[in-house]
């Protein structure tokens, strides 16, 4: 373990941290081989952007700016991918012959600064970057330039080995891998097509191209995603699934595969289920600070029934864990059942649904209830019989999570009134409804301020009064989209007197909207205002929520 106490003498002067701080870590420091610093880090009491700019402030090093800054490839050749990473260092440029231009995450480390300068064997123009700038950085460029080249190589070349060595079968899947979750991917799309076999990854929603295979590679690909993920090796006709886990930088990562038959070959789909995305602070999640307040209230209830909803892809499943994770597993008894296990929890019994020995969710749920369970964790509502089930346990002196997908939070109550759940019970179990979707986060590194015309200010209601908002731009840091990562936009329904008694009447649609408003109901609109003025979005992305929330209540 290596710990640098000049920064965390800086840390404590400026009063971004506190002697206690520190205490309550070095036990944890001394176990793991992590500095205090990475640990305070990972547990969101520094920030990586306000270490940035104290070493700024404090020593006069100069900042990272990728839209001033030019990076050259041919600068990387001056660290192996593993130096890289140990010393969290990027080469960026080659001004001239002696001076190599790098970024660091901690340019006041004497001894990683000598060792940096030994290997690249120049003199050292230092620029300060957060570590995930340049993880992300090393993920990207190091494995363009090596993994991917190499396969075009190949496949332009006719597969000549000696123009472009190919990397062995096991190193291009790790990397692949490493890749996809260094990118923020949320999926690796393998796909064969008459001409080229191209692997895509699934970034902020948006599906990006990263490279193309040679035919033999592909063929090695297949086989050794088959056996990491326990499929037949020899079966070409059938769908398969698997699932495997791997690690990347000291953390779990779980990859489920998909292989569907193609009339070209099997395509392949890998989700990455990384643990950081999921094991998220509620405070991290988007929330306002009354919505915040409002989701206190209703995991404080001893039973009842939250239910969380959204599109596909909305991260339901990432609020559930977030929700589950501000629960106490030491004094209560907490199960989950899921389809499938995202992500394995401490101290908290989860169980996979398995349809092919008659385990679904209603069957699961009723073997939970003679379990003496205080927190129950339904993974989805599908179905009348799960939904039944799930509401009784919520009368019955258990709290109940769970996911439904619909459009908003009315829309909830009213699947489970056509679920035939009667109206009695229905009213009695909801506690709340937590309702979301995901937007494009703006880069923070290169988004530009502007004020806003009259047709944004109508869109948001916001009359003649003058608003900036923030537009993408693009830059290195977020692949020339403007955009980095995804944020929720949510609306939080509790269950009131008044909305339980128009629910107890079988109310339509508008009815409990109505009520829901006047009990306080701040509508998901509002919440998407609200990332708006912040400038964590930019109106394009907001349009498509907005056009669609005033045709639904039209």
């Amino acid at each position: 373990m290596k710990e640098n106490k000049l920064v965390l003498e800086m840390l404590l002067r400026n009063q971004i941290i506190t002697r206690k701080n520190i205490a309550e870590r070095i036990d944890e420091a001394e176990r793991s081989g992590n500095s205090v610093l990475d640990i305070l880090i990972k547990d969101r009491i520094v920030a990586q952007e306000r270490l940035v700019t104290i070493f700024h402030n404090e020593w006069g090093f100069e900042l990272y700016n990728p839209q001033k800054d030019r990076l050259e490839l041919r600068a990387i050749k001056f660290f192996s991918k593993e130096q890289a990473k140990k010393y969290l260092v990027f080469p960026l440029n080659q001004e001239d012959e002696d001076q190599l231009t790098v970024l660091m995450a901690d340019p006041t480390d004497e001894e990683i600064l000598r060792q940096v300068k030994r290997i690249a064997d120049k003199r050292l123009k230092l620029l300060v970057a957060t570590r995930d700038c340049i993880l992300g950085l090393i993920g990207k460029y190091y494995h363009q330039t090596h993994v991917y080249r190499d396969n075009m190589d190949l496949m332009n070349a006719g597969g000549n080995k000696e123009t472009a060595p190919e990397p062995t079968v096991v190193t291009l899947v790790n990397d692949l891998i490493d890749e996809g979750v260094s990118r923020g991917a949320s999926d690796i799309h393998m796909e064969v097509f008459p001409q080229k076999i191209q692997v895509r990854f699934r970034i902020d929603g948006v599906l990006i191209p990263v490279g193309l295979l040679s035919k033999e590679t592909w063929k090695g690909v297949i086989t050794r995603l088959k056996i990491m993920a326990g499929c037949d090796i020899a079966e070409q006709r059938q769908p398969q699934d698997g699932a495997f886990t791997t690690t990347y930088e000291h953390r779990q990562i779980d990859v489920r595969l998909s292989i569907i038959p193609t009339i070209h070959g099997e395509k392949i789909v890998l989700r990455l289920l990384d643990q950081k995305n999921f094991l998220v602070s509620v405070d991290d999640l988007g929330f306002s600070s009354e919505q915040k307040r409002l989701l206190k209230e209703l995991l404080e209830a001893p039973h009842g029934m939250i239910l969380v909803c959204g599109p596909t892809g909305s991260g339901k499943s990432t609020t559930l864990y977030s929700l589950l994770n501000g629960l106490d597993p030491r004094t209560q008894n907490i199960i989950t059942i899921e389809d499938p296990v995202e992500f394995q929890m401490d101290e908290i019994n989860q169980i996979q649904v398995n349809e092919k020995i008659g385990l679904n969710f209603a069957n699961g749920l009723r073997a939970i209830l003679r379990q003496d369970p205080n927190v129950i964790m339904v993974g989805e509502i599908r179905d009348e019989d799960t939904a039944e089930t799930a509401i009784r346990a919520a009368i019955t002196g258990h709290l109940v999570l769970s996911t439904i997908h619909t459009n908003n939070a009315i829309a909830s109550i009213n699947r489970l009134m056509d679920m035939k759940i009667p109206l009695y019970l229905l009213s009695a179990a909801l506690r709340g409804v937590i309702s979301q979707k995901l937007i494009k986060r703006l880069c923070p590194n290169c988004r530009k301020k502007a004020l806003a015309g009259e047709a944004e200010k109508k869109l948001l209601g916001i009359g003649n009064q003058d608003v900036a908002l923030f537009y993408p731009v693009g830059c290195s840091l977020c692949h020339g989209s403007g955009y980095q990562g995804r944020i929720a936009v949510q609306e939080v329904l509790k269950i009131t007197r008044r909305i339980r008694e128009v629910i107890g009447q079988g109310a339509d649609y508008d009815t409990i909207r109505k009520v829901a408003i006047e009990e306080g109901l701040q509508p998901i609109e509002e919440s998407l205002k609200r990332h708006l003025l912040l400038g964590n979005t930019s109106i394009n992305q907001g349009l498509e929520i907005l056009s669609f929330e005033n045709a639904w209540h039209r």
